[in-house]
């Protein structure tokens, strides 16, 4: 029996209102939408201070701080003296970079740029809440210490020697 009843469903087929297909869905974008390959790049897509001086420091940071680095290393062999430049130039390019970041929290929002200087627990935070600022300074402090790592071992390395 149920083989019968089966067929009887095939033969005269589903249930519907009318004979015609369903209708087919298609997109349409909300009035006054563009498509996100048609928008222009939002402001805030951009870095702090790339926004701020028009171009990325970034690269030029960079490459001064490895050109100082080959210099002054290269100029250490001549004389000590410029080992001690360089571990002051691994400081200075320390310091530049927390000054970035500084500079950097200012920039996108006042209020957590003040709290930053006022409480330095604050300032882990938000550089942990917003990494794309902290990359950069990060890079460039890094290179600060190999400046500094490399100066005190030509000065001692000078200092055995002699």
């Amino acid at each position: 029996m149920p083989k019968r009843r089966n067929e009887e469903l095939e033969k005269i087929g589903s249930y519907q209102l009318s004979d015609e297909p369903p209708p087919k869905r298609r997109y349409r974008p909300m009035p006054g939408v563009k498509a996100s390959s048609e928008r222009e790049p939002d402001e805030f897509d951009q870095p702090a201070l790339k926004r701020f001086l028009g171009a990325d420091p970034f690269p030029w940071a960079l490459a001064l701080c490895v050109l100082v680095w080959i210099g002054l290393g290269l100029a250490s062999r001549i004389h000590p003296a410029f080992a001690g430049l360089l571990i002051l130039a691994g400081i200075a390019a320390c310091v530049l970079s927390q000054i970035w970041l500084y500079v950097s929290i200012f920039l996108e929002d006042m209020e957590a740029g003040i709290l930053s200087m006022v409480c330095g627990l604050y300032r882990v935070f938000y550089l942990y809440m917003n990494p794309e600022l902290t990359w950069r300074p990060l890079i460039l402090t890094g290179v600060g210490v190999l400046m500094m790592i490399t100066g005190v071992a030509l000065a001692v390395n000078r200092a055995m020697g002699e």
